[in-house]
């Protein structure tokens, strides 16, 4: 699977994204941090968010147009995404897509070096 999946939230409609140039998956600790009366500061590690990075080279503007008003009308989406063991999918949230360059590529208009970031919904032992 070298492709992104982003559905709404009651996963009635959906969005396949083209082919993936760069997807960095990782997590972020989610802890809280307490100060004792001692002065000494404890760690409670609650878990791990999963943190993908995704980066397309061109995006149609259509395409565009339709994940704007998706991500515009759901707070979170689930998303169908490759990760290190293979394929994950989850409850995500998302910003809008940071779009560098408008172009045309063969005669078609289409927005260039279009990436996305996904926040996990769920803190995970893992994070993935």
């Amino acid at each position: 699977m070298d492709r992104i999946v982003i559905y709404n939230a009651d996963k009635s409609d959906f969005i396949t994204m083209p082919r993936i140039k760069k997807i960095t998956v990782g997590a972020k600790e989610e802890s809280r941090r307490t100060m004792m009366v001692s002065g000494r500061i404890v760690k409670d590690i609650l878990g791990y968010r999963a943190v993908i990075k995704a980066e397309w080279d061109y995006l149609p503007v259509g395409l565009a147009a339709n994940l704007t008003l998706l991500l515009r009308t759901n707070s979170f989406v689930w998303l169908e995404y490759p990760s290190p063991t293979g394929f994950a999918e989850g409850w995500f949230e998302v910003g809008f897509p940071s779009m560098k360059v408008f172009t045309y590529r063969n005669g078609e208009a289409v927005w260039h070096d279009v990436s996305l970031e996904f926040t996990a919904k769920e803190v995970t032992a893992d994070g993935i």
